[in-house]
């Protein structure tokens, strides 16, 4: 029967694991430099599409779809970076080359809403509030 890798460098000795690892990692970060799509990103860390749909709460088509598409929701792209370990940033860069960092623009990110609590005995409690916006059927599954 046949070992798999992990069991073979297991056996190394710890500087040789430490070598392997320090090369891996380098390895990765080369593949992450020269990426240019999703499926490069994803095949980079090292996850299968059935294992970033399953982070995302959808099939796996629809990762192969996604990482198809030339067009994506900012939200959607978010939350696929996220299941790789990665974070999304914007920023924008003028015609003479100056960028500039969009840290505010954050449209994922869900601000508290400011609910009013009217209680009228210990047992009933009663929360308003704003309704949310509606969201995309990826945003509605992750």
């Amino acid at each position: 029967m046949g070992r798999t890798l992990k069991e073979v460098i297991k056996k190394l000795p710890p500087s040789r694991q430490m070598s392997v690892e320090r090369l891996a990692q380098k390895k990765i970060e080369e593949m992450l430099t020269h990426a240019k799509t999703l499926k490069d990103f994803r095949k980079a860390v090292g996850k299968t599409q059935a294992q970033v749909a399953e982070s995302l709460g959808i099939k796996q088509h629809a990762v192969s779809q996604l990482e198809q598409r030339s067009d994506t929701y900012v939200s959607t792209l978010r939350k696929f970076l996220e299941t790789l370990g990665m974070r999304l940033e914007l920023s924008v860069v003028t015609a003479k080359g100056t960028k500039i960092e969009l840290p505010n623009f954050h449209p994922w990110i869900e601000e508290p809403v400011p609910r009013r609590v009217t209680q009228k005995s210990t047992a009933n409690v009663r929360v308003s509030s704003t309704p949310k916006p509606k969201r995309t059927a990826l945003e509605r599954r992750a």
